[in-house]
């Protein structure tokens, strides 16, 4: 439960060597949340940065107890940035929101939108996408695997914002260590049977900065990757099965599950 002086917003923002950008991401996000007229929390997850990230940060912190800054012992890859999100946040709406400068939070009000119309995990989808050629059929790729082993429905997997409801937190686990997470999340709410919907995002090319995505880095964990959907196939099965039995037990007190839920 929600005590009453926490923020009704969260905004994680996880960030690896992200010095020439950081700064930008968080003023404007600030200035983003300060328009939703609603209380607030930002935090900044770094990711043991080398190049000084953190001291971006410190000064925005310093000024306002509602900007955190988080700084991890070791490089615990993007997925455990965003498990640190779900640890630390607060908000009854929390979103993670990539720090390059490629996404906006002034996006956040249509993913607010969709959380107050039932949907518990909001996806963005960059439905116009500002990247190289290569990282676009490497996205679809990935697309195509997410759609075969834990029946991917939406056009976005890894898009760089979205927001969860309380029910999605409680219901949400990240097991694996990789540099993406959004498949995961996607995997948790539907073992759940938690309603998930996707908003369009506005997308800007890269400006500042290199991203640890690259193609060639992407190429080298193909069959990492491929383990990793394999796995969440794995514990999906795993989760219906278990619900199904759940079912078929007499003395079930708990409803139907919902017809919305993924």
């Amino acid at each position: 439960m929600l005590d009453r002086a926490d923020p009704e917003i969260s905004l994680a923002l996880p960030c690896f060597n992200e010095r020439e950008n950081i700064a930008s991401v968080v003023e404007h996000s600030i200035r983003a949340l300060e328009r939703l007229k609603r209380s607030w929390e930002l935090i900044v997850i770094d990711n043991h940065s080398n190049d000084g990230t953190p001291e971006q940060v410190l000064p925005f912190a310093e000024r306002d107890a509602r900007v955190r800054l988080i700084v991890h012992d070791a490089n615990r890859f993007y997925s455990g940035s965003c498990r640190t999100a779900l640890t630390e946040s607060r908000g009854r709406y929390v979103a993670i929101m990539d720090s390059d400068g490629q996404f906006s939070a002034d996006d956040l009000p249509k993913f607010i939108k969709a959380i107050d119309g039932g949907a518990n995990l909001v996806l963005g989808w960059r439905k116009i996408r500002h990247d190289p050629l290569a990282r676009k059929i490497m996205s679809r790729f990935f697309n195509w695997m997410a759609r075969q082993y834990i029946g991917f429905d939406l056009h976005d997997l890894n898009a760089g914002i979205r927001m969860f409801d309380r029910q999605f937190i409680d219901a949400a686990e990240i097991k694996h260590t990789l540099n993406m997470a959004n498949p995961e999340l996607y995997m948790r709410a539907k073992a759940a049977r938690l309603v998930v919907t996707e908003v369009e995002a506005s997308h800007r090319a890269r400006e500042k900065g290199q991203s640890c995505h690259n193609v060639i880095k992407l190429v080298q964990i193909f069959m990492k990757v491929r383990k990793y959907f394999r796995g969440l196939k794995a514990e999906l099965v795993l989760a219906n099965a278990t619900l199904e039995g759940e079912r078929e037990r007499p003395t079930r007190a708990a409803g139907p599950v919902t017809s919305r839920a993924v």
